[in-house]
Order: structure tokens, then sequence, then C-alpha cells
């Protein structure tokens, strides 16, 4: 396979029960995104099969409208009529995968456990606020970019595809070490499914072992559905001793005994910290934070302070380190201050002068630059019903303009006009290459009196 749409196609990332996730190049955009297609389980009847393509779409642009630092932003939704397969575009995170982190060190260092909780649970917290429940949140869908380690959760507002009764034959339901109790039941599902997931993974990352355990499904269902969570200071010493009760309330059985939303789950996280000072004083947990080193690193910092400790070679380490570092700040402070100039500069923002005109009496504008919204408003022309003269004259028209930032490079401007009324949305999109500090004019017209429902022209 050498394209998929309009992506062409470079290696292979990744492979699950529903599909494959490929790298790719976007010739239109000039980026590399991640583009996964969803195989369809043989069988399927017309209906089912409309159906299917149906909520994929619905869901895929759902999970598209998110923006947080810790959701892989989704920037395409489509199909590829000669391939037979449907497929989202998203951003491609350069690094890897929780699950590959864990099963390497087996845990990893408190301090940045806390951060990416803080992070994915006010995540979770604009999912859930959007009316988007993930359904299968582990580690193998969190991933950490490199070189900061900071985490993303992919495959948002998908998941529920595989729970469905379409495609349950071929995919299993979620991941059964990390499902919530109500998940195996087939109860109906809400945010606190996910958040009961995520205290999951994060006990397995501050422990390097799962909170419930079974040798078969039917034992793991059990645990989880009725054994208690062991106290995770048994099983570690170094972490804060407020982590039994927030855990404990976090694996709760009843999600009504659980944390409401995200964002308790992300207050709740930050007061079992503060029951260790050497954390609680660090300022670690503003959510969508999370720019330490590469947990990797952290993860063997670990095992090499243990190992160090042990053999008494601690301290001189230590001086070492220090006498080095002195030598390494002076060479990055001259370095610093020679390129400060030249990385200002190079940094600065374009701008796009949006120059628009409307015909358009109730609707919703929306501009999205590379799939992201970056401009809002309410369209209200003024009603002239059907004079003639008052169209000629413009008086049925409203005109505004604003400026818009945006980063240097070449850009997707998309434009959305959502009606109020019985009509159809519309929608153009043009591509834009801006230099650093450039300034440039996006003309718009939206409204049929312009002869084309809404356009897009660069000045």
């Amino acid at each position: 396979m050498e394209k998929i749409g309009r992506y062409v196609i470079e290696s292979e990332i990744g492979r699950g029960a529903m599909g494959v996730v490929y790298l790719a190049h976007d010739p239109r955009l000039r980026r590399r995104v991640a583009v996964k297609t969803y195989a369809l389980p043989e069988g399927l009847s017309e209906e089912q099969l409309r159906e299917f393509q149906v909520r994929f779409l619905r869901e895929a642009q759902a999970a598209a409208s998110l923006s947080h630092p810790g959701i892989v932003v989704i920037y395409d939704v489509d199909g590829d009529p000669d391939l037979g397969l449907p497929f989202i575009a998203m951003e491609y995170i350069h690094g890897r995968s929780l699950k590959e982190l864990l099963a390497q060190g087996g845990r990893v260092s408190p301090r940045w456990a806390f951060k990416m909780g803080a992070v994915l649970a006010d995540a979770l917290r604009v999912a859930h606020e959007s009316g988007i429940i993930h359904r299968d949140i582990k580690p193998a869908n969190i991933l950490l970019r490199v070189p900061d380690g900071a985490p993303k959760i992919a495959d948002f507002g998908v998941a529920r595809l595989s729970t469905s009764d379409l495609t349950r034959t071929s995919a299993s339901l979620g991941s059964p070490a990390y499902m919530s109790p109500e998940q195996f039941r087939g109860n109906g599902l809400d945010g606190r499914s996910d958040l009961f997931s995520l205290a999951t993974v994060l006990y397995e990352a501050f422990s390097g072992g799962r909170p419930f355990t079974g040798e078969d499904i039917p034992s793991l269902a059990y645990a989880i559905a009725h054994e208690p969570v062991e106290p995770i200071t048994r099983r570690i010493e170094d972490i804060p001793p407020g982590l039994d009760e927030f855990f404990e309330r976090a694996l709760a059985k009843n999600p009504e005994d659980r944390f409401s939303d995200g964002g308790a789950f992300l207050a709740a996280l930050q007061e079992a910290a503060s029951s260790q000072p050497s954390l609680a004083e660090s300022g670690l947990y503003e959510a969508g934070e999370a720019r330490e080193a590469d947990p990797a690193e952290l993860a063997e910092s670990e095992s090499r302070s243990s190992a160090d400790s042990a053999s008494g070679e601690m301290p001189v380490r230590r001086r070492r380190g220090r006498f080095l570092a002195m030598k390494l700040a002076a060479w990055a402070v001259l370095s610093l201050s020679l390129l400060g100039g030249a990385t200002f500069w190079l940094l600065r923002p374009a701008h796009l002068k949006l120059d628009a005109k409307s015909s358009i009496e109730t609707g919703r504008l929306s501009l999205l630059v590379d799939g992201q919204e970056v401009y809002t408003r309410q369209l209200s022309a003024p009603r002239q019903g059907n004079h003639v003269f008052g169209k000629l004259l413009g008086r049925d028209q409203e005109t505004f303009q604003d400026w818009i930032k945006i980063p240097p490079g070449r850009h997707e401007v998309a434009a959305r006009v959502l009606s109020e009324g019985a009509g159809p949305d519309f929608r153009d999109s043009i591509v834009v290459e801006l230099k650093a500090g450039e300034t440039r004019t996006l003309r718009m017209s939206a409204g049929r009196s312009f002869g084309a429902p809404v356009s897009l022209k660069l000045d």
C-alpha cells in the first residue's frame, strides 16, 4: 500500500484488533501524520455498514473538536474508496507508549507519575465535559513524547466503536486489566469509568504492578469487581502515604463512591502529593504541565540511585556531577545569550487579518488552523427580506475584521459556518504559508448572495 487518501505511507508503526496505524506524509501541508485505518468485520449487511460509517464519522468528528495538550490532535476523518477503509489522520507523536516504558523499567519516578496523572486527569475532564468517553484508557493508549515525556491520550472518541454490537465479534471489549467493574457487567458508562481506568494505570506507574490480577478473565473480573485494592504503600516505600486513600476512592467498586469528575480526581491527586513535602514543595502539579526529562531516564535514575546508595559511591558521584554541571552551565549561559536574539527573531508569530462579509442571518462561524479552532463568531446579517434595493446596496450584509495570531509556516486554514436553521452547513479551506512576523489578509465571504456559501481568498 502506497497511499491512503492523500497521505503517502512511510511505514507501519502499530497494529491492533480493529486496524493498522501508519506513519505517513501529508503532501498538502508537508508534515508527518499518523494514519489509523479501521478494518470492517466480514459479513456486514449494507445497513450495518452504513451504520458503522455514520457512527465512525460522528464520533471521530466529536473527538476532533477536543483541544488539550494531553490529547492527540485529530486532523482529518475520511475513507479511501479504492481500499474500502475508513481512516483517521492525527498528530504524529515521536516517542513511545507508557506500555513500552513500563515493560522496560517496571515503574516510573513518583515525581513524573504525579505530573503524568495531572495532565491525563485534566484531559479527561475536558473530554467528559464535551460528552465524550474514551472507554479504553490503558498504557498502550498513552503516548509519551520525546524528548520531554509529555503524555497524550490516543484513540479518543473512536474506542467506543470496539464496544458496539456491530463490532463485538471482531474486537475485544477494551483491555480487561484496566476495565472498570461496570464495563465487565455491561452497564451504562460515564466519565467515572475512564477515571477508574486511569487510576489503574497510575497505580501501575507508581508501583510497577497492577492493582488487580487474575489467572484468567473470570478471575480478573472477580478481582476488579469484588476484591479491595491493596494499599500501595505496602508495595512501595518511597511514595506519599496519601496515595493509599487516593487509590481506595479512585478504585472504588461503585461509581458513586469514586471521584465525580476529572477535576475532583486531579485535586485529590494534588492533595496526595502534598503528604510528602519533597514533592509538594516542587510545584509540579499544575494541569497541562509535564515538561520534565524523558520518563525512561527517570526510571533508570531510580535504579542507579538505589545501586549507588548500596555501594557508598553516591557522595563522590554527586561532587563530580556538580563540578561538571558548573562547567556546562557556563557554556550554556554563553550559548543562550548568543542564540536568544536569533531565536526570538525566528519565532516571531505571523498574523492573518480577517476581512469578512456575510449575508447569513443566523449561523456560527468557526475558523480552524490545522484542524484546531482559533476563532469563532455569531453571524447575524440584517434582515432585509426580499427587498431588491437593500441587497443591491449591501444593506443585508455585515462586515467585520479581526486579527489572528498564527505560527510561521505552512498551514491549512478552514472556515466553517454552522447553520442554526434547517439549512446545511458550509465549509471552505485554503493553504497559506506565512513567514515570521508577516501579516497577510484573509478575505472571506459567506452567503449565497456572493456566489458561494463560503469562500476564502488570501491577498
